[in-house]
Parts: C-alpha cells; sequence; structure tokens
C-alpha cells in the first residue's frame, strides 16, 4: 500500500515553486490543512463527513501515514492528499492564502525544557501560516500539556494575525462540537483534560 497509493497521494510540493491546492482539488469548496495527524482518524474522519472539502495532511512517523493510507483506502476516500515529512516543509511550499482551516491537534509537547524549542508552535511557523491563511480562515490548536497550552496561546495572541475566538473558559475547555476524538488524545496522557483554541485569521495589519 505505501508503495501503491502513496506516491498518488504524496502532495507534489516543489523547491522552487509554490503550490496551489486548489490544482490538486478542483472541484472542493474549501481547502483544510491538518498538520501533524498521528494515527489519521481525525483527518479520516473529517475527510468522509465532508466530500465536499480538500484536506492536506501532514505526518512525519511511517506509522502514522501506514494508518491513514489504510483509513483511505476502507472507506475509499478521495479527498486527502498527504505530505509524509515535516508540516513545516508543507506550509513552506503552499501559495499565499489558499487555506480555509488548518488543525494542529496534540502535536509532540516535546517535555523536557530544553528540548521546548523544538515545539512547532513558534513565531517563525506562525508568521508561514499566517501568510497561507486565507482572511477569515480557521486553525484549531489543541494539546492536553498545560505548559504547551499557555506557551501556544501566548504565542498564538502576540501574533498580529490571530484573533482567538473564545468568549468563556467553556469555549476552550469543552470539546468541540465537530471535533473527532483521536486515538492519542483517548490515552489521556497530558497532564491537562484537553483544551482547544480557535482562532480567526485577520489580515495581520
Amino acid at each position: 500500500m505505501m508503495d501503491e497509493l502513496l506516491p498518488k497521494l504524496t502532495v507534489p510540493i516543489k523547491a522552487d515553486a509554490w503550490l496551489d491546492p486548489t490544482m490538486l482539488f478542483p472541484a472542493a469548496r474549501e481547502i483544510w490543512l491538518e498538520i501533524g495527524f498521528g494515527g489519521g482518524e481525525h483527518v479520516s474522519g473529517q475527510a468522509a463527513r465532508h466530500p465536499e472539502i480538500g484536506i492536506l495532511a501532514s505526518e512525519v512517523f511511517f506509522e502514522g501515514v501506514a494508518k491513514l493510507l489504510g483509513q483511505v483506502e476502507d472507506a475509499g476516500l478521495t479527498n486527502i492528499r498527504i505530505w509524509p515529512e515535516d508540516g513545516r516543509e508543507l506550509v513552506d511550499g503552499l501559495n499565499d492564502h489558499c487555506i480555509d482551516r488548518a488543525f494542529i491537534l496534540f502535536p509532540d509537547p516535546w517535555p523536557k525544557a530544553r528540548h521546548q524549542k523544538r515545539r512547532i508552535i513558534q513565531p517563525d511557523f506562525l508568521d508561514a501560516l499566517a501568510r497561507v491563511m486565507k482572511p477569515g480562515g480557521r486553525v484549531r490548536f489543541a494539546t492536553d500539556v498545560r505548559s504547551y497550552a499557555d506557551e501556544a496561546l501566548e504565542r498564538f495572541l502576540a501574533h498580529s494575525a490571530f484573533d482567538w475566538t473564545a468568549g468563556r473558559a467553556d469555549d476552550w475547555r469543552r470539546t468541540p462540537d465537530d471535533h473527532i476524538e483521536t486515538r492519542y488524545q483517548m490515552k489521556r496522557l497530558g497532564d491537562i483534560e484537553p483544551v482547544y483554541f480557535d482562532f480567526i485569521v485577520g489580515s495581520g495589519d
């Protein structure tokens, strides 16, 4: 399956040109992005619920990519394309203002202090994400690690392109109605209950 299906679904990022994802999904109403899809449950679930949406999804681990490929094949999904490498490379290879919605769900928290600079939510990554998001697009970040929740929220709020949608605590403590639970999330490995931060993307001015 990896040898046959993955080449057909791999996002064709090139070093010398940005990709317009509507070329991959010409009939899609919106283009979504998931960075670090783990076992693929959220990606495949959203793709099945929304066949009119094209989804770009990245994951660095072979096992996760293989699981998603199995889900794609079993469900006959045609609206997913995969980047089996670092999600930052995928973002860097996309056109300006081409993504309607992005998900960063339970990314590696790198819990040791000396490793936390490897966390994906860094100012330069948020600059890149803001570039590819459409104005008015939506971003969801979720984690079950307190230190990462605090750090990520601080960085999103410090960036001029992202406006937090929460009006009360329940807006980020409660599981969103459209969320699809993942196997990782069910293991409850973090030190807090999951939190979900949703943002609307502005112009960045």
